[in-house]
């Protein structure tokens, strides 16, 4: 089983070690690549704070600790750690994830941002 597989919340991050959090971060790159691909999408911005953002919720206790960026478009991994990877098939798609963080769709999205 990946890694990934395992993982549906920030306190699932929790009882990782460092090279599970290394594979995590492999394999959340590969997860991106194939769905940004095929969706659209921010694909570099997301790359690039992959271990940001895994750091980020194992030290912090998202929702009760407010997770914010500075632009929406960089919440990819915020969402494949908060539950929302299955849902990324419909990634900027009517009726799907949207692009950035948006509060209706998670209680772990503070603020809505985009550009």
């Amino acid at each position: 089983m990946r890694v990934l597989d395992r993982i549906s919340s920030p306190a699932d991050l929790v009882g990782l070690d460092q090279r599970e959090m290394a594979e995590l971060a492999r394999e959340i790159r590969e997860f991106l690549i194939e769905k940004v691909s095929a969706s659209g999408g921010h694909l570099g911005p997301n790359l690039g704070v992959v271990e940001l953002t895994l750091a980020i919720h194992r030290v912090f206790d998202s929702p009760h600790d407010p997770v914010i960026f500075d632009t929406g478009h960089q919440c990819y991994v915020h969402k494949i750690i908060t539950g929302r990877r299955d849902g990324f098939d419909q990634l900027r798609q009517r009726g799907g994830l949207t692009g950035y963080q948006e509060r209706a769709e998670s209680p772990h999205d503070w603020v809505e941002s985009s550009h």
